[in-house]
């Protein structure tokens, strides 16, 4: 525990949001709100696919890699990256927010927790995963992010809803 107040946790202090392809832009946008409310600066963090098998080398060590990789310009996570960014930014215009996007490489959960430990991170924000067959099979195999970034990370972790759990309990309430 630090000596510090509470409250000095969150001024000044970066916010990290994971971001993807064809996710729900309301995450985009929550992060963006909070960082401005804040008047703080806005990491948007993809975690490049790819990369997960490469992360860890036989002796366990980390690869440079896995915090920053290297990418050449027709590279698919470059190419998903690039268009990620002007989508970031179109939705950034409306706000007075300072962010970046980063590419990180390997175990999600991982990646986002090295990141906020090197940016010195207040808060880490992701979205729900997207519903599907494929989203429940990558949640039995790897268990839920929000759930391994909870249990490893000493940061507090934001979750965003996705618009379909909104629609189901306003349907039904």
């Amino acid at each position: 525990m630090s000596d510090q107040p509470a409250r000095a946790r969150f001024s000044g202090s970066p916010v990290i949001v994971g971001v993807m392809p064809g996710q729900n832009p309301a995450v985009w946008d929550r992060a963006l709100e909070l960082a401005e409310s804040w008047s703080v600066p806005l990491i948007a963090a993809f975690v490049d696919p790819a990369s997960y098998l490469i992360e860890w080398t036989p002796g366990n060590q980390v690869l440079p890699i896995s915090l920053d990789p290297v990418l050449g310009t027709d590279d698919d996570t470059a190419i998903a990256a690039a268009q990620l960014k002007e989508g970031l930014a179109a939705a950034a215009a409306g706000y007075d927010v300072d962010w970046s996007l980063r590419i990180i490489g390997g175990d999600p959960a991982l990646a986002l927790g090295r990141l906020a430990e090197a940016a010195g991170a207040s808060t880490i924000i992701i979205g729900a995963r997207r519903p599907g067959f494929m989203a429940k099979v990558d949640e039995l195999v790897s268990g839920s992010l929000m759930h391994r970034l909870l249990t490893t990370q000493t940061v507090p972790v934001l979750g965003i809803p996705s618009p379909e759990v909104q629609q189901h309990f306003h349907s039904h309430g």
